[in-house]
C-alpha cells in the first residue's frame, strides 16, 4: 500500500485549490490513512463467482418518467443571479495554474 504522507495530502489540496491549515492537514492525513487502510481490507474479500453490479437495486423495475425535451424559459431569470456573467454564462475565475 502506498503510504499517505503530510506531503501527499498537500500536494491533493493545492491540486484541490485548497489552503489547509496545519490542524487539518493533520486530520485529512489520518483520515486518507483511514479510508486506505479500510480499502485494503475490502480488497481481500474473496469476489470470485459475484456478479459485477452497477446499481444496489434493480433499475429496470423503477417507474421513470418520460424523457420530453421542452422549451426552458428561465434562463435569463437564472442568469440575472449570476455575480458575474457573459451572455447566459456564469463567468467564474481561473482556479487551474500552470506551473
Amino acid at each position: 500500500m502506498a503510504k499517505i504522507t503530510k506531503e501527499t495530502v498537500e500536494k491533493v489540496a493545492k491540486l484541490a485549490a485548497l489552503k489547509l491549515e496545519p490542524a487539518q492537514l493533520e486530520k485529512y492525513t489520518k483520515k486518507f490513512v483511514t479510508i486506505l487502510e479500510y480499502i485494503e481490507e475490502l480488497n481481500k474479500i474473496d469476489t470470485k463467482g459475484i456478479e459485477p453490479t452497477s446499481h444496489a437495486e434493480d433499475v429496470l423495475d423503477m417507474n421513470l418518467r418520460e424523457d420530453i425535451c421542452a422549451k426552458f424559459d428561465a434562463a435569463d431569470m437564472i442568469a440575472s443571479n449570476f455575480p458575474r456573467r457573459e451572455g447566459n454564462l456564469n463567468a467564474v475565475p481561473k482556479v487551474i495554474e500552470s506551473e
